[in-house]
């Protein structure tokens, strides 16, 4: 019997992140060989105070172009981003907003690209009890203009493990273990971290598929709180090469937005 493909849509949306995992069991034909192309239009709003005296409110819009084999993956994010808050918080990519030492006193509305992303990955190994294990990697550049809190103005890259374990054709266990470089601005020494998630996605019928993940990340900066997130999201095939998928998040540390929701439309060759 052969195994089907499923989608997966793993953007944390591109969280700083490599973000976030938003996977869906809905099955697709046999992925073709020579490779296949997508685009992806998000949108994003987080609002939270991460740890700090005073709300931060981020829009988020990327718009992700990925090729794939039956073994490799390349994506290239372009986000524009809309932050709202006094400076002591700066974008860095989805639901992940970074504490800073600056801040403006007021709060302030700025607006612009944010940080391009490039990301790959490569399924190192696949068993016959349904265990797939990916390495994979993502480049962060510093597009965003760190003046007015877009960003850091500096690179990050992260390398991870990834994993899916597949249960019959209606379930789906996957996470991910990884280690994130982060660059320093001037006046800010960034720690590097570690960060990881764990999800499961249903299938609830032929074209809808649900889950909840939960994401984890080490704190960034000395005397601030890491990062814990829980993601309950809700995919749909629209078409054969059409995917929306919606989800909701809830900020479980102090280093998290307290509540965020987005949504993202898959368009496939």
């Amino acid at each position: 019997m052969t195994m089907q493909k499923f989608f997966c849509y793993r953007g944390h949306l591109v969280h700083a992140l490599v973000v976030a995992i938003f996977c869906g069991l809905i099955p697709q034909a046999q992925a073709a060989p020579a490779g296949k192309t997508s685009i992806s239009l998000g949108a994003e709003y987080t609002s939270g105070d991460y740890g700090t005296s005073s709300e931060t409110n981020i829009w988020y819009f990327p718009v992700t172009f990925r090729y794939e084999t039956d073994r490799y993956m390349m994506a290239l994010t372009v986000p524009y981003v809309s932050v709202e808050g006094t400076g002591n918080v700066v974008a860095t990519g989805g639901a992940h907003g970074l504490p800073s030492t600056t801040t403006t006193g007021e709060s302030q509305t700025e607006s612009g690209l944010g940080d391009i992303e490039v990301s790959a990955s490569h399924i190192i190994l696949e068993t016959d009890a349904g265990w797939r294990f990916d390495l994979g990697g993502r480049i962060k550049f510093g597009t965003a203009d760190e003046q007015d809190n877009l960003g850091t103005g500096e690179e990050d890259v992260s390398v991870q493990l990834e994993a899916e374990k597949t249960f019959g054709i209606n379930s789906l266990l996957f996470g991910t273990a990884g280690y994130k470089v982060l660059g320093d601005p001037p006046g800010i020494s960034y720690d590097n971290v570690f960060y990881g998630s764990l999800g499961i996605s249903r299938r609830l019928d032929e074209i809808r598929a649900a889950g909840v993940e939960l994401y984890a990340q080490e704190a960034a900066l000395s005397g601030t709180d890491g990062q814990l997130d829980l993601t309950l999201f809700l995919g749909k095939r629209l078409d054969a090469k059409t995917r929306l998928t919606g989800y909701l998040l809830a900020g479980l540390a102090d280093g998290s937005p307290d509540w965020g929701v987005g949504v993202t439309l898959k368009l496939s060759q």
